[in-house]
């Protein structure tokens, strides 16, 4: 930051300019629009004046605060839904139940109210200092230059207010560095920017002659990269959901509940008499109405993630302005995300099994990851349901971008097949122990049946993720190809890789193959089983990259 009589950015400077203009008198040349963005300017220039003294936020926050603990409250109490459950069945007393809750709201609402008292920020130095507390006053001071990402998000209880949240997340936190909330949406807007143009562009240059047309510079310099219409949105929702989540949680409740009481209920039976009708109890055709009722199953709970989908992202749009990436959508609560070009990790493309169907990939900007194990969930900037064709077109409009523009790769290089009798051996020597086992213990022929159905499923999976390892070495990236039914690719820049290890096994080095990790700022790519001197060639082009440029941004 610099001093008050010194300027911030451009943005303060065409403020300055503009206001030391009207001093001098009143130009018979200005029209009504000139004197409304000169206004503008004078007040974004007054927010900026106050951002340099301690903010406090508004008394709106408290509700921010309140629905934030909520909500992180609920979402990490995936493990106790079958505690509660078993209680239900059990019997508890409501009266309980209602005074554990009211508690509970009580300790939240209060806590809420001291952040909202203690809490304080201003930018200063070049950096954002924010200080809360009660008893023991906590101080961190963010330097601009370690700004990850920026985001604006309004929530529907805001909008009516004209208020948002700021979220600032820095290289290497495990969580949000700052939480700004219920900031006046002008005054949120005016410290984004400032925010990225002091972390991105130098404060001591000179000032423009032409204020006019610095003022028009952020819209011209913005580029559209991406728009994604409703339908998009919906694929999005439907293939790529937490299913998994429902299975986890539901086999613990499903453990609760007497299954033989339900199949011999009058309503169970019935409907097993019609099914063996239908199918004139042909076991392909009960195979298939299986499978039908858990597609049907997994498309009712998909209609969640459709319906979230939609509310988060709609209407969808990601732009380029200057080196910044942003994006911004959201029906109830109005998100703008902001992500410099540079910080860019790597580009990872996921295409679940679903996907597949409909040739829709998500595409993931990945930024720098935090040191704690629980930041490994930090979320990235995405692209959804993107399609094949699009992914080149989409990359090229960033020129910036680490590695230049790169096409999918249309094939790839598998690893060395020693990856997959490494790993089948393992289940085939247990299966014929078991063998031997069951021969002189006299096991039923069903035994031996059992015992190598589960072990050629098992050689058979491992066989299907072999098939999926591959890799692409090209003059400035390395694409990484792997994935069980779903698939996905890697992208790594030679020019972000911090280091390279080599590890080989004794039977490795005979074979003149080698476990090659590539370290990122954003965790590391594993490439196992590869020939060595693929290994030497990925060592010797991510050093010949940073000789070459040997600015490391973190």
């Amino acid at each position: 930051m610099m001093t008050l009589h010194q300027p911030l950015n451009d943005l303060s400077r065409i403020a300055i300019m503009d206001k030391s203009s009207a001093s001098q008198g009143d130009d018979p040349h200005l029209d009504s629009k000139d004197i409304v963005t000169n206004k503008s300017i004078n007040s974004e220039q007054t927010n900026t004046d106050d951002l340099q003294q301690w903010q406090a936020l508004s008394a709106w926050s408290v509700v921010s605060n309140i629905f934030s603990t909520l909500k992180n409250i609920l979402s990490n109490g995936f493990a106790i839904v079958p505690i509660v459950y078993t209680g239900w069945r059990q019997g508890f007393d409501m009266q309980w139940g209602i005074l554990a809750s009211s508690l509970l709201l009580l300790l939240v609402t209060l806590s809420a109210i001291i952040e909202w008292r203690k809490f304080r920020f201003r930018l200063n130095n070049h950096q954002l200092e924010v200080k809360r507390g009660l008893l023991f006053t906590k101080k961190d001071e963010i330097p601009l230059s370690r700004i990850q990402n920026i985001r604006y998000e309004q929530p529907f209880y805001f909008k009516p207010l004209s208020l948002g949240t700021l979220v600032i997340e820095t290289a290497g936190s495990k969580s949000d560095e700052a939480h700004l909330a219920a900031l006046d949406t002008q005054q949120a807007q005016t410290l984004k920017r400032l925010l990225l143009n002091l972390s991105h562009t130098d404060a001591t240059a000179p000032t423009h002659e032409h204020p006019h047309t610095d003022n028009q510079h952020g819209i011209e310099n913005t580029q559209p990269i991406v728009r994604k219409s409703l339908w998009d949105l919906i694929l999005f929702g439907f293939y790529q959901n937490n299913f998994i989540w429902f299975a986890v949680i539901a086999g613990p409740i499903a453990g609760q509940v007497d299954l033989d009481k339900i199949f011999d209920s009058p309503l169970a039976q019935q409907f097993w008499l019609w099914v063996q009708q239908q199918t004139h109890q042909n076991i392909g055709l009960q195979t298939i109405m299986a499978i039908v009722g858990l597609f049907a199953l997994y498309s009712l709970f998909a209609l969640i993630s459709i319906v979230a989908a939609m509310l988060k992202y709609h209407p969808y749009q990601l732009d380029k302005h200057d080196d910044t990436l942003q994006r911004s959508g959201g029906v109830i609560s109005h998100q703008q995300d902001a992500l410099a070009i540079k910080r860019i990790q790597l580009v990872h493309l996921q295409q679940p099994v679903i996907a597949r169907l409909f040739k829709r990939w998500t595409l993931y900007f990945k930024q720098v990851k935090g040191h704690e194990v629980g930041h490994k969930t930090k979320q990235h900037m995405l692209v959804p349901s993107v399609k094949s064709t699009e992914i080149e077109l989409l990359l090229a409009k960033i020129p910036q971008l680490s590695g230049g523009a790169s096409a999918l790769p249309s094939s790839y290089s598998s690893i060395d097949i020693n990856w997959l009798t490494k790993r089948i051996a393992l289940p085939l020597i247990l299966a014929s122990i078991l063998t031997i086992m069951g021969y002189y213990g006299h096991q039923s022929p069903g035994f031996f049946e059992f015992t190598w159905f589960i072990t050629f499923m098992v050689i058979l999976a491992i066989y299907i993720r072999y098939k999926q390892w591959g890799y692409v070495v090209a003059d400035k990236v390395i694409w990484q190809h792997s994935g069980f039914f779903g698939q996905q690719w890697q992208r790594v820049a030679f020019e972000k890789v911090q280091h390279v290890n080599i590890i080989q096994t004794q039977g490795q080095k005979q074979a003149q193959l080698a476990y090659v990790e590539v370290g990122l700022a954003s965790g590391s790519v594993v490439f196992p089983y590869i020939p060595t001197h693929v290994a030497e060639l990925i060592i010797t082009r991510s050093l010949n990259a940073t000789s070459h440029d040997n600015r490391n941004w973190i």
